[in-house]
């Protein structure tokens, strides 16, 4: 008696023998829409001298709104230190450290963190900046140490601004009341609505702000102007955490 063949073990990835390779005309159209980027202004580079932000993200985020608050924030004198999971310094050998930033469907480019979360001193900063991207929120939102250092830039009243599908994780971080305002990309427009938010009137509002919950939100990178000069506008209103221009 003969026993039948069996297909020896595979990994996942061996199943992309069956498919076509992505053709090169293709690949360059992964890098979606060309956002229009603010131009810098490098004439106030110590407005906002002694102000401190953690910009929270992992792989995934959208390079227009990691790029554009970073920088517009550091030109003015912010501080600013880009905080990630755990794992992307503790389980990534490869490149400790090492954020993947996308452009839609597009992986090419990456930016080393500053420090992990459980390194991250939230009585360091004067606001966290939670952003977008399509795969970025998914991950930070599972995680128990990201979700948790929300809840207490919230509860010591910390700005916080977030952009796109960034406030999926304000979603999941449970800590806003009902009613708060905010609005986001339009894909998840109805889970915040769910999530108790109040949603603005005019579905193209650049920027919202709840003064209660000192909570910026703006839905997508066309509006990352207004988000960034609500960022300054709004972390002005208290004195920051460093020290200030003499």
């Amino acid at each position: 008696m003969t026993t039948p063949q069996q297909d020896h073990p595979m990994g996942s990835h061996a199943l992309a023998k069956k498919y076509v390779q992505l053709p090169d005309g293709l690949r360059t159209k992964l890098v979606g829409k060309d956002y229009p980027i603010p131009p810098r202004d490098r004439a106030t580079p110590e407005l906002l001298k002694g102000y401190q932000f953690a910009l929270i993200t992992t792989h995934g985020p959208e390079l227009p709104e990691f790029d554009v608050p970073l920088t517009y924030l550091r030109d003015r004198g912010a501080s600013v230190d880009v905080v990630t999971q755990d794992w992307v310094f503790d389980y990534q050998p490869e490149a400790p450290g090492m954020v993947v930033l996308v452009q839609w469907l597009a992986a090419n480019v990456c930016v080393k963190a500053d420090k992990k979360v459980s390194d991250a001193k939230i009585e360091d900063y004067d606001g966290i900046i939670v952003i977008g991207g399509a795969w970025n929120p998914i991950m930070l939102r599972t995680d128990d140490k990201m979700k948790d250092f929300v809840r207490e830039a919230h509860r010591r009243r910390l700005l916080i601004a977030s952009i796109c599908h960034g406030p999926q994780l304000l979603i999941s971080s449970k800590v806003f009341p009902s009613g708060t305002k905010a609005t986001c990309v339009s894909d998840v427009r109805i889970d915040l609505a769910n999530a108790g938010f109040e949603l603005p009137q005019d579905p193209e509002a650049a920027v919202v702000y709840d003064k209660n919950q000192r909570l910026i939100t703006s839905p997508d990178p066309n509006t990352l102007k207004q988000f960034c000069e609500e960022i300054s506008i709004r972390c002005r209103e208290v004195k920051p955490v460093g020290p200030a221009i003499a």
